[in-house]
């Protein structure tokens, strides 16, 4: 895969196979071709997939543009599918190693309850024994990472599903941590991992504590500006990735958002009236 793409698949149903793959199709005014055995499946020309069991995947998409990905969403919604199961973004390893894959994990597992609550999951994201098994040692390559994580598999001493999980054969790091949709929560949870993945490169070290969040928006909103999401061109992400959570994203407490409105009113209170000797 290359350095600054990424792979999004999902199921989608609501309508056959055919009927799905034909839609992707003529999105791009493209042929599809049936693939037979033993994949059985349906092929665009740009090399979107439909598989024997529903699954959508796109072919390498730039993360910088994801225009293609909403167009097809877009028209799969129009034409009358849905989407369920997981939606899996997978990226390319290059820039990871085995400490920053650990980081990654990490970051996760700190705002797993946070990350739970926005993308409407129930199971954890990342289990428990594996965070501990990565960080009992010393990890310094992929290579070793890889085998932490497979001995403490056949140990029994990591148990439980991740929905974050690399291959270093095809040299992927994919998510699943988001139920399939169709909507504009896709786009941003690519974002999302787009963003957690560079935060990870960059960190020489990251912390395992998790705290629990008094403030849910607030908490999260600072996570999502640290990692990135900074500015107008991610009010939309921020909106979407809030909006499962309570809280406040403006204020970490409820007493510093009185004391602020108590500053605002004061500060209305005292400005001059208009036509009065002091305007």
């Amino acid at each position: 895969m290359q350095k600054d793409c990424f792979t999004y698949s999902f199921k989608g149903t609501g309508l056959e196979r055919k009927q799905i793959i034909t839609v992707i199709a003529n999105e791009f005014i493209e042929d599809v071709e049936y693939q037979g055995a033993p994949t059985f499946a349906y092929r665009t020309t740009s090399g979107w997939t439909i598989d024997r069991d529903s699954v959508i995947t796109s072919p390498e998409l730039l993360l910088d543009y994801k225009d293609n990905l909403r167009k097809v969403l877009t028209a799969l919604k129009t034409a009358g599918a849905t989407a369920e199961g997981d939606g899996t973004v997978t990226l390319s390893l290059d820039g990871y190693n085995g400490n920053t894959l650990r980081n990654a994990i990490n970051l996760i597992w700190c705002k797993q309850s946070l990350l739970k609550k926005s993308f409407d999951r129930r199971s954890d994201i990342v289990p428990e024994s594996l965070v501990s098994a990565i960080n009992a040692v010393p990890i310094e390559t992929l290579e070793e990472f890889a085998e932490v994580v497979n001995n403490g598999i056949d140990q029994g001493t990591i148990v439980g599903d991740s929905n974050m999980d690399f291959d270093l054969a095809d040299q992927t790091v994919s998510f699943s941590f988001m139920n399939a949709t169709l909507e504009f929560e896709a786009l941003a949870f690519i974002t999302f991992c787009q963003k957690l993945s560079e935060q990870a490169k960059q960190q020489k070290f990251s912390s395992t504590k998790q705290k629990e969040a008094v403030n849910g928006k607030y908490a999260m909103r600072c996570f999502l500006l640290k990692l990135g999401f900074i500015g107008g061109q991610y009010a939309k992400e921020r909106k979407c990735l809030l909006d499962r959570l309570d809280g406040n994203a403006a204020f970490r407490t409820i007493e510093a958002q009185q004391a602020a409105e108590a500053k605002r009113r004061a500060k209305s209170s005292n400005a001059p009236v208009e036509g009065s000797e002091n305007a």
